[in-house]
């Protein structure tokens, strides 16, 4: 038995020999065979590379951005992939397919009927508010048979909750568009066709926590001796931003950290997307400012001998007095205090902390601790604001999904000094706050940062590139045995921000957000505008929703197989 060495050869010339007519001698024929014929598409793909369609999404051709240079660029470094176009954004590349078609159609054969629709600011008691949208509940879907036209009715009451919002949420994934038709013919309304789309297909959002009264920290005196604090104007304290860095407090001479580790206390380092409910840039009676890569440490707000050395203030802003809480099925398994908040907005117990308290360590710890089951929102300006043009889902309303804390999947970190400074409860200086409020430094479990960390990768966040901006942000926190303070550079990029003049930035009028618990359930949040759309409401039949890909011979003959199904009486005759 021999062994055999097979070597790869290249084809590029082939001898091709007749025998003449008349000879003995065969002729000899030259034929040459370009090898580079195998590496073409139309020759290798049918005969072992096989045939590969690349499409970005499904019902739907997406071509080449105008972005990239198709002329100059080999299309391997483009089609199907997605092209960076700045240091934050990228552009596709083009689907690789047939002409202009999408790579992959799928298209639905279910109608779907809801009986319910609550305007967006029709029950602000309830429900987050979301002007210009509305709340859409389905309650049975209408599922057609292409082939013996019949039609099979799913009802909600009877279906498993699962395989009913299967439905749901396969046909009206978020962002999609949809068609309404108002089922009751005595029913006047001003419906678009065509101009309506799916910002949430998850459920209702109960109204938590408001804040529409929007106002700087007013508050400008005590009387309460031997205190009199005048609290300052902190503009722009609301704010989406993303990219943060925080400032720290540099090295020793040695090279060591300082001895106040401001990264692991008081920073605020991260990428995500981020909302800032509050914010103190300044005090009168002078702040600790840490100096660039030295060793000086924190300076405590209280001496030796237990007598305030630095006065500072607790002047936060924005104004929480006219903020309100709303009870809810959440809130009630967490929150048994009062809905409003003191009329005095600064000090341990003034309305700022009060709302503080309310949303970190009650509403974000017991997220954290039902994070698996449960989801909370934050809305910003009544869902006016679009933060993703063009994508129409929950960004397009100014919605957002709220995560577990700020900066890590543990609890929020709290300042948990609750007893006056001296621990004695005495009437000494130290017992008191800047306008006469009883506790320590900070005191009573307030939160470390009036942050909020929002969920999601760059498909939830805003879309755009805003500027970076640095601004001073002052922060209390407890260390040890001794209450800081500290006022650090703060850089980001603002997305948005509250200020009491309008068009700062990109937003416009007062400024003012919501947090909102999901109650799951089969609902859309669609774009409707009720007062103005849907103005004698829907009647006793309901409306119909027609998916934005439901199979064209059905959209053809929607009252025909609306008829089928008993839903309405009358119906055009069926069309091929």
């Amino acid at each position: 038995m021999s062994n055999t060495s097979w070597q790869k050869m290249s084809l590029a010339y082939i001898e091709a020999y007749r025998k003449a007519s008349g000879s003995d001698h065969p002729k000899m024929f030259e034929a040459e065979f370009d090898d580079a014929l195998v590496h073409q598409a139309h020759w290798k793909n049918p005969r072992w590379a096989g045939c590969k369609l690349t499409g970005r999404k499904i019902n739907e051709y997406h071509g080449t951005d105008p972005f990239i240079d198709q002329i100059n660029t080999s299309s391997n470094d483009y089609l199907a992939q997605f092209i960076p176009s700045s240091s934050t954004e990228t552009v596709w590349g083009g689907d690789i397919t047939y002409g202009l078609n999408p790579v992959i159609n799928k298209e639905t054969t279910a109608i779907y009927i809801a009986n319910t629709v609550v305007g967006g600011a029709e029950n602000p008691k309830r429900y987050a508010t979301l002007e210009g949208h509305s709340y859409v509940g389905i309650n049975k879907i209408l599922v057609v048979n292409k082939e013996d036209k019949t039609v099979k009715v799913i009802d909600r009451e009877t279906e498993p909750y699962d395989s009913f919002h299967r439905f749901i949420t396969q046909d009206f994934p978020t962002g999609t568009n949809l068609n309404i038709k108002v089922l009751d013919e005595a029913i006047q309304s001003d419906l678009e066709a065509g101009s309506y789309s799916v910002r949430m297909n998850k459920g209702w959002l109960l109204s938590t926590f408001k804040y529409f009264d929007y106002k700087l920290n007013h508050f400008t005196g005590s009387s309460v001796a031997p205190f009199s604090a005048s609290a300052q104007t902190h503009p722009r304290p609301l704010e989406l931003f993303d990219k943060s860095d925080m400032e720290d407090g540099g090295v020793d001479s040695n090279g060591a950290p300082n001895s106040v580790s401001f990264n692991s206390i008081v920073a605020l380092d991260t990428p995500r997307l981020s909302f800032r409910f509050g914010i103190k840039t300044n005090d009168p009676a002078g702040l600790f400012t840490p100096p660039p890569n030295n060793g000086a440490p924190v300076v405590p707000l209280t001496d030796s001998l237990g007598v305030d050395s630095v006065m500072v203030e607790r002047d936060f802003s924005p104004n929480y007095t006219n903020a309100t809480i709303e009870t809810n099925k959440f809130t009630k398994l967490y929150y048994t205090g009062s809905n409003t908040f003191p009329s005095l907005n600064t000090g341990y117990q003034g309305a700022f902390f009060s709302a503080s308290r309310f949303i970190i360590n009650d509403t974000l710890n017991f997220l954290n601790k039902n994070f698996a089951t449960t989801e909370l929102h934050l809305t910003i300006n009544k869902g006016t604001l679009d933060f993703a043009s063009g994508f129409n889902d929950e960004r397009s309303m100014g919605t957002f999904e709220v995560d577990k804390g700020y900066g890590s999947l543990g609890e929020v970190a709290l300042n948990d000094e609750s007893s006056c400074a001296d621990g004695t409860g005495g009437s000494g200086l130290d017992s008191f706050d800047a306008v006469g409020n009883p506790g320590g430094f900070m005191g009573h479990n307030t939160p470390r940062h009036p942050i909020l960390q929002l969920k999601g990768t760059p498909p939830f966040t805003p879309i755009g590139a805003p500027p970076t901006t640095t601004r001073d942000n002052f922060v209390l926190f407890d260390r040890a045995t001794d209450s800081g303070g500290v006022k650090l550079g703060h850089t980001r990029r603002v997305y948005w921000n509250g200020n009491e003049n309008p068009r700062v930035l990109n937003y416009s009028g007062s400024a003012a957000y919501e947090l909102s618990f999901l109650d799951k359930d089969h609902t859309l949040i669609v774009n409707i505008d009720k007062p103005t759309e849907l103005f004698e409401g829907i009647g006793t039949k309901g409306i119909a929703l027609i998916p934005e890909h439901l199979h064209g011979t059905i959209k053809k003959n929607i009252e025909y197989y609306l008829k089928e199904a008993g839903v309405i009486d009358n119906a055009t005759t069926l069309q091929a």
